[in-house]
């Protein structure tokens, strides 16, 4: 009877011990490849929902528009033109999904091209520093390399509120909406200091009442303005006191599992009905 050598019986137990590494290894990344490719279509999955909840938010956007943005009243120590108008959560194909939407007045805010509106300096010299890139183009999406290092303050405003106010809640990337068009601030929405700047550099009176007005929560109105003047003061032309808004912005969010998706959207007042001017991903 034959017998195997120690030293060929060692060699064996190697071969079948490398064989087993390889087949483990073999194993795992089939495993970790399988894993990947749930993980990527889950992910697709989800960005599907997002994008249909996006879509889908259009609807309730509307309906809010037509129902109350003609007669919202902020009380008047409000800092920021905001309204929440959604808030729901939902299972879509076996996904836990929540959207909130928020809004915020563009006539709530002061315009790009007006300077004489109080905001902090350093936003004052981000919008000027977009220059012709902003005045063809505006949008939020210019000021995130922009506000790098003004005191942390973001370009979107926050999905829950923040204590220190974004640029998008102090300046207003649509009012007007076109070019040529006269801007204007809602006496019912925009806070104080800025309509104490816009009175003050109009020279109107009547701003007791409006703060009456507001802090009972009743529509105020802009008092003795005629429509067609025109004004210019330091830093660009002073907006017309109004008492509804032609333009607002929305940010969406949507959790959609474990990924988080926002939008950045405005609608504009085309007379019989409101239209989507732009739409902007949140990268912040």
């Amino acid at each position: 009877m034959s017998r195997v050598s120690p030293v060929r019986r060692g060699v064996a137990l190697l071969l079948v011990l490398a064989t087993l590494v390889l087949a483990v290894t073999a194993a795992a990344g089939l495993a970790r490849a399988s894993a990947g490719a749930r993980l990527r279509a889950q992910w697709a999955g989800e960005e599907r929902i997002a994008d249909t909840l996006l879509d889908a938010s259009e609807v309730p956007i509307l309906d809010w528009l037509h129902r109350h943005a003609g007669r919202l009243v902020l009380p008047p120590d409000a800092a920021s033109p905001r309204f929440m108008v959604l808030d729901d959560q939902m299972a879509v194909d076996g996904e836990a999904c929540r959207v909130t939407i928020a809004a915020f007045d563009e006539c709530g805010m002061a315009p790009a091209g007006w300077h004489g509106a109080g905001f902090p300096a350093e936003v004052s010299a981000r919008v000027e520093g977009a220059g012709g890139e902003f005045t063809n183009s505006p949008g939020l999406d210019l000021f995130p390399r922009l506000s790098l290092g003004a005191e942390g303050r973001p370009a979107f405003p926050s999905a829950g509120g923040a204590s220190m106010l974004s640029i998008g809640e102090l300046v207003a990337t649509h009012n007007p909406v076109r070019r040529g068009q006269q801007p204007a601030v809602n006496v019912n929405t925009a806070p104080m200091r800025l309509l104490k700047a816009v009175y003050a550099a109009r020279a109107l009176g009547g701003l007791e009442a409006i703060i009456e007005a507001r802090a009972a929560g009743r529509v105020a109105s802009p008092g003795a303005v005629r429509a067609p003047q025109r004004s210019h003061g330091l830093g660009g032309e002073v907006p017309l006191p109004v008492a509804m808004s032609t333009c607002w912005a929305f940010r969406i969010d949507c959790r959609v599992g474990r990924l988080r998706y926002g939008w950045w959207c405005l609608y504009a007042d085309r007379g019989s009905n409101w239209e989507r001017v732009q739409r902007l991903a949140i990268t912040e």
